[in-house]
């Protein structure tokens, strides 16, 4: 496996516990309790800065170098560029209805829950397409001439929350984070 591909998994791996967290904070939203929308507000934030700014789009010049390749992968390839937009859309929705809500305008609890809910669906539908048909399919048809290329044609971008420094923004929820992971490993 290429570290490209490696990459490519580790931060999906991420960006499903993000979607974990996320989940987690709409249930007490569902049963009246009180989520934490700050933290809510900061996962969608980083899901519209890092994911939608920097993942997607090397993506998108791995998925072109994949189509041109392999026609029966064509389908697909474009349903996840498709999908790509509609998540960024999604994920755009979701801040402002956040951001209202930690600002203090009126927002409807029922519409966050439910574009928090839709975004979650498709966004690990989305993971699970590539996870399964896409990775395998570009670890074996890219080469690493292909990822020199892609790999210059997108600016490096240092994550801003699971990379080496977590940015002031995201200190948060890198505590939050860290708690569960430690929770999680001394759980019976």
């Amino acid at each position: 496996m290429s570290d490209n591909i490696a990459q490519w998994h580790t931060e999906h791996v991420n960006f499903a516990r993000l979607l974990v967290l996320l989940e987690t904070e709409l249930d007490l939203l569902h049963n009246a309790g009180e989520p934490d929308y700050q933290m809510m507000l900061d996962v969608m934030f980083y899901m519209t800065h890092f994911p939608d700014v920097h993942h997607h789009p090397k993506e998108d010049l791995a998925f072109a170098r994949i189509r041109e390749r392999e026609a029966a992968a064509r389908p697909v390839v474009d349903e996840l560029m498709a999908q790509h937009a509609m998540l960024r859309r999604d994920g755009m929705d979701l801040v402002r209805g956040l951001d209202a809500i930690v600002n203090g305008t009126i927002a409807s609890r029922e519409r966050i829950e439910a574009t928090g809910r839709i975004y979650i669906k498709r966004f690990y539908g989305h993971m699970r397409t590539e996870e399964t048909e896409i990775l395998p399919l570009a670890d074996r048809i890219l080469s690493a001439d292909d990822w020199l290329v892609i790999d210059a044609a997108t600016a490096h971008i240092e994550d801003p929350l699971f990379g080496d420094r977590t940015d002031e923004r995201y200190a948060a929820l890198r505590a939050q984070i860290d708690r569960e992971t430690r929770a999680a490993k001394t759980a019976p």
